[in-house]
């Protein structure tokens, strides 16, 4: 008859229970859907602001019409009754010369009153958050961010949506990890989330934008701690805001595919120069910072003082506002020409830096990809007019220099490639898209759109603190500690002046303090006893007013503990108890020591890397 075993089968779900942490797991599946569902209508809300402002302002009131890409739904715009719109159509085109100027207003007014940290394009901030901060972002930001973001896009500013989203559904994602008490880790990895699932959302490229999530934080590293929870969160988010918006990609696209070996001389001439157009957009974006950070007038008045400028050039040229993706949809429709691409390329970058360095909020994402994208098809379309059949596809040239352009002045290969294929769903592409992005990518890597970016794991101080933590708690007190033949005990109820005489017996510059009952109450130190004997206070203060808490060590606890025990007392030493739980001191362990035993194992870290 076939039995049970008991114990075995315990073990054997006690491991199973081990390896599949069922609680766990699903709690973060929870608060990823979540997020992911805050992301969705987020990014809706987003939208439909912005285009609401849009409409009115620029569509109305200026008269411009603002072309979108082929895949972009007017279904949000069409919540509100067509006639409504009717009120505000002045259609006087010199409105132009002073709506971003009034956009930048009022988003100055909004950033520098209440949320600094929104201003520009918001991605800078979440890094810079991510290394220095535990993820903590203010809660006011994100509001701050959509609804500045709007008002600067929206009337007129050239900046995308891409970043802001970013900054808000990362804020959304450190406010939940802050009201549930996560560790500082866990607050990282939903910021992570966040970021991955706005970009997601609004770019309807979920596996991209959990990707954006991992490459943007370093410029050579991957963060692939918070993955998981980017694609979960970024699907998710993606659904929802597809299901209202439509599941077209952004921009429409014949399909072709890389057959063409022949082409690939032509993709890393695209590359190389993409790499020096990268350099002079990054050039021209901070130098354009410097500019606005010498002149002299209150902050938030240099977002108007941008948006002027930016007024009068699309006074000229009007195809620079927004995010311009109507116009990379021309292009890719072969319905430029290349002198009109070359002019909204020199225009972008300028528009684009005079936005966002005055303090505009918006994002550089969709900048980048629209300069990209018609470098490569001034590119491609030069070639083909040039020879006639010397390349299939002109067009394939525009996605390239988009992805190309993205990765290397973001430092974003991988994701770069992948959201050009999901936006497009050119996925017969992604041989000449990866190729070309690697290879700009190699070459600018000195310089970046993100100045946050941090180079590799190890240029992370919060990294380098989990990394050091994780070398202590391997190693024992046992291998750094000191024995001690003199150690004596202090009386709780022992003078200074008589505690002074204890440590004249002792080798160590700390002592225990006990109870009656021989317990260790807390800690004392030669040097506070010293400077109370200076001040003559010697017989009237006794031991229990100025012990610390007892802090000790026994000799298996970990390195981690020791480093805590310093951080907390800062004590010179700290006792070690002997084995079994007695109140019996047998060494200490010292600063110096531990100091010296933390460069011994940092340094053989190095040397194995």
């Amino acid at each position: 008859m076939f039995k049970i075993n008991r114990r075995k089968l315990q073990t054997n779900l006690r491991d199973l229970g081990e390896a599949v942490n069922v609680i766990t797991t699903g709690r973060w599946i929870f608060y990823c859907v979540i997020l992911g569902v805050f992301a969705g209508l987020s990014a809706l809300l987003f939208s439909y602001l912005l285009n609401f402002i849009q409409e009115i302002t620029i569509t109305n009131m200026a008269g411009i019409a603002v072309p979108p890409p082929a895949g972009e739904s007017e279904r949000l715009i069409k919540l509100v009754p067509a006639h409504f719109f009717n009120h505000f159509s002045f259609r006087y085109n010199w409105l132009i010369l002073v709506l971003p100027a009034v956009g930048g207003l009022i988003s100055g007014l909004l950033v520098f009153r209440y949320a600094p940290e929104a201003e520009g394009h918001g991605t800078d901030a979440v890094i810079r958050s991510f290394h220095h901060n535990n993820g903590i972002i203010r809660p006011v930001v994100p509001f701050v961010k959509l609804v500045a973001s709007s008002f600067t896009i929206g009337m007129g500013g050239s900046a995308g949506q891409e970043g802001p989203i970013a900054q808000v559904v990362a804020g959304i994602g450190s406010f939940m990890a802050t009201k549930l008490k996560m560790t500082a880790r866990e607050r990282k990895i939903l910021l992570m989330a966040g970021v991955g699932a706005g970009i997601g959302a609004i770019f309807k490229a979920p596996i991209g934008g959990a990707l954006f999530a991992s490459e943007v934080f370093f410029r050579k590293d991957f963060e692939s701690e918070g993955l998981v929870a980017s694609i979960i969160a970024s699907i998710i988010g993606y659904s929802i805001y597809a299901s209202v918006d439509g599941w077209e990609p952004i921009f429409l696209f014949n399909p072709v595919s890389f057959t063409h070996p022949a082409e690939l001389p032509f993709f890393i001439l695209l590359a190389l120069v993409v790499m020096v157009i990268g350099v002079v957009y990054t050039k021209t974006f901070y130098g354009t910072k410097s500019l606005f950070n010498r002149i002299d007038i209150p902050y938030y008045m240099k977002p108007m003082l941008g948006g002027l400028l930016v007024g009068i050039i699309a006074f000229f040229f009007p195809a620079i506002i927004g995010s311009s993706y109507g116009y990379l949809q021309m292009a890719l429709n072969g319905n430029l020409t290349v002198t009109f691409m070359v002019g909204l390329v020199v225009f972008k970058i300028l528009a684009t830096s005079l936005t966002i360095q005055s303090g505009g909020s918006g994002g550089v994402f969709a900048p980048s990809l629209v300069i990209g994208g018609l470098v490569g098809g001034i590119f491609g379309y030069g070639v083909e007019s040039i020879a006639p059949g010397l390349i299939s596809s002109p067009e394939a040239f525009v996605l390239v220099g988009m992805a190309s352009f993205f990765a290397g002045v973001a430092n974003v290969p991988v994701s770069a490639t992948i959201m050009i294929s999901e936006m497009s769903k050119s996925y017969g592409l992604v041989v000449p898209l990866i190729f070309a992005s690697a290879i700009a990518y190699l070459g600018t890597q000195g310089w970046g759109i993100y100045k946050e970016q941090l180079l590799e794991h190890r240029s992370s101080a919060s990294y380098r603190d989990e990394l050091m933590y994780n070398i202590l708690r391997q190693v024992k007190v046992r291998s750094v500690y000191q024995k001690v033949e003199r150690m004596p005990s202090i009386n709780y109820r022992n003078t200074v002046s008589e505690v002074l005489n204890t440590f004249s017996r002792s080798d160590t510059v700390v002592l225990p303090v006990e109870d009656d009952e021989k317990e260790i109450v807390g800690i004392i130190s030669l040097y506070s006893v010293r400077e109370l004997i200076q001040q003559d206070v010697g017989g009237v203060i006794i031991a229990a007013d100025i012990m610390h808490p007892p802090r000790f060590l026994y000799l298996n606890d970990p390195l981690s503990k020791a480093f805590r025990y310093f951080i907390e007392s800062d004590e010179p030493e700290i006792p070690v108890l002997q084995p079994g739980g007695g109140s019996q001191c047998i060494g200490i362990l010292s600063e110096r020591n531990f100091l010296l035993e933390y460069e011994r194992l940092m340094t053989q870290k190095k040397s194995e890397v």
